[in-house]
């Protein structure tokens, strides 16, 4: 069974939304910058300023700046909050003027504010860091070095957070190589300071640097051998790698080597477990982290993760809502509601829970399901639309854009322009792995097997470990000829490198299937189903039995999944094909 585009880019998110509980703080502390807030906020258009000094001129700058920026006149009021924060000296002028310039996008006026807040207030982090990412984003970095060590030395955080916050704010600087280079000139870290190899670690993972982050961890678990945090990083590099049977041996021997393994390392293991696929062994870790913390953020995200992957849609609300009570400025139990609400066909809902985050990560997450929302009810160019400014606003995040806009015109049976509109977005991409596998998935639609192969090869030639393409591939090879020996072979080496992948083993439960080997399909195929409760899946399960003579038992599987899934039409096609 192939894997659709939005499935990888969800799991995308998904493995966003699993942060490790190591970094949460570090993120939303890191968010305070933002630039991706899309929306002036209530908090940013109330004032309760009071001055010794309020000169007529100061007062009227004030008052009209203000009335300026409710009435969305953002230039006119950045502009006279700046000079007002000039004359006056004041902080929270400069902050102001400061998050008002970041509002607008306006690099120069951000820097500018931005600077004066350092100087008035030089041990304010937040000013520092918002001066830092400005600085970067202009590549003066020889300043940025400067302001680094600044952050360092007037911090008031324990010494992992703030490296995991310079760290964070490194990862977004236009050259990488410059990027790794301020972190080794930071001095704790030439003292190989172990939170500064950390940091530095995580940098490096984050900029797909894996060799320099293994060597990170290397040198810390010298000091640290049996640190929880080091052993949880090295999983997640590994993971990284493509190397997950690797990872997954990592956490599992940590934990069962050690009963009194910590909270931390046991939520790690299972959350990599979900990320891998493994949900029946994920839920048995959160299933005992709930009983020992059952209002941990993270456990209550994980389990209403795992129930909505087994369409156990009323428990996974039940969890993300719990979890909005304990936090109600959480984006992630929100950005869940509003999947839910998707899955269980109920647009209007889930354009509100969407709708309701205006800052943070995954606010371009939400605003891309809103926009696919929009067009599955029949408002397809201004949901179109809605994704070009998207992409003027965020040009960073132009590749996501062009999947969400290619989903549209897929989703929409219109397979032809869709397959247009991905060629059209390769020309000055050809490289970019995940438009070659979304047109492969449209080219498979139209039966153009040509260009699924020519796509899937070309990912594998610049990826050979990608385990989507091989499983692509390999399914499209079993379903539309009848070179099965060849998918066999693709899809084998897929399962290999996520041996739990309920899509994959799918794949081969079919190809066994084709190839008449029905006992060794019915195998593969009665183990995806029982990690993932798909359509797809139960289509294919209830056929092999079907063909096996075991009609009762093929009526019971596709009965079963219909409950879940009415308007499949995989599965409607298969039991009016059997059931004559």
């Amino acid at each position: 069974m192939k894997q659709t585009p939005f499935p990888l880019v969800f799991q995308l998110t998904l493995s966003l939304l699993l942060v490790s509980c190591t970094l949460s703080k570090t993120n939303l502390a890191a968010e305070k910058i933002d630039k991706n807030t899309l929306q002036y906020t209530e908090k940013e258009n109330k004032s309760s300023y009071s001055y010794g000094s309020l000169t007529p001129k100061l007062l009227y700058q004030l008052i009209s700046a203000e009335i300026a920026g409710q009435q969305g006149q953002i230039a006119y009021a950045m502009e006279n909050y700046l000079l007002a924060a000039e004359s006056t000296q004041d902080i929270r002028l400069a902050e102001r003027a400061t998050r008002i310039a970041l509002f607008a996008r306006n690099i120069s006026y951000a820097t500018r504010a931005s600077k004066l807040w350092v100087q008035i207030d030089p041990k304010n982090e937040d000013a520092r860091q918002v001066l830092i990412a400005m600085l970067l984003q202009q590549e003066k970095y020889n300043e940025v070095k400067n302001h680094l060590t600044q952050l360092v030395i007037y911090n008031t955080k324990s010494k992992e957070e703030i490296f995991l916050q310079i760290a964070i704010l490194l990862i977004k600087a236009p050259d990488s190589k410059a990027a790794t280079s301020l972190m080794r000139g930071l001095d704790a870290f030439q003292r190989k300071d172990p939170d500064a190899l950390y940091g530095y670690a995580y940098l490096t993972l984050e900029l797909n640097q894996f060799e320099e982050s293994l060597q990170a961890i290397s040198q810390i678990s010298k000091q640290f051998s049996n640190s929880d945090k080091i052993i949880a990083m090295e999983a997640n590099i590994l993971e990284k790698q493509g190397k997950e049977d690797e990872s997954v041996q990592i956490l599992r021997a940590a934990v069962k080597n050690n009963k009194k393994a910590s909270f931390f390392l046991r939520l790690a293991y299972g959350q990599t477990l979900m990320r891998v696929g493994s949900d029946l062994e994920a839920h048995k870790i959160f299933n005992q982290l709930e009983k020992e913390q059952p209002e941990n953020p993270d456990v209550l995200l994980g389990q209403g993760a795992l129930a909505i992957d087994q369409r156990e849609y009323k428990q996974a609300e039940d969890y993300f809502r719990q979890l909005l009570k304990i936090d109600p400025s959480t984006t992630q139990a929100r950005f869940y509601l509003g999947r839910l609400a998707e899955l269980q066909n109920r647009p209007e809902i889930a354009m509100n829970w969407y709708s309701s985050i205006t800052q943070g990560s995954l606010i371009i997450d939400a605003q891309i399901r809103q926009a696919i929302l929009l067009a599955k009810q029949h408002y397809t160019e201004e949901a179109r639309n809605h994704l070009h400014l998207l992409s003027q606003k965020f040009p960073e995040q132009k590749v996501r854009f062009q999947l969400a806009e290619g989903e549209i015109l897929t989703n929409a049976d219109r397979y032809e322009e869709a397959l247009s509109y991905y060629s059209k977005a390769l020309e000055n991409q050809p490289e970019e792995i995940e438009l070659l596998y979304a047109r492969a998935m449209v080219a498979e639609n139209l039966n153009k097997l040509d260009i699924v192969e020519n796509d899937l090869h070309h990912i594998l030639t610049a990826s050979p470990d990608n385990a989507e393409a091989l499983n692509a591939l390999g399914y499209t090879l079993v379903v539309q000829t009848h070179r099965f020996n060849e998918a066999l072979e693709y899809v084998s080496k897929a399962m290999k490198l996520k041996p739990n992948n309920a899509f994959i083993l799918d794949s081969m439960g079919w190809i066994h299937y084709r190839l008449g080997d029905y006992d060794k399909a019915a195998h593969y195929l009665l183990k995806a189903i029982e990690i993932r409760k798909d359509p797809e899946i139960a289509a294919h399960l209830g056929e092999v039995l079907w063909s096996k003579g075991d009609e009762s038992g093929a009526r019971k599987v596709w009965e079963h999944a219909l409950e879940d899934n009415q308007n499949s039409k995989v599965l409607l096609e298969v039991m009016q094909r059997f059931q004559k």
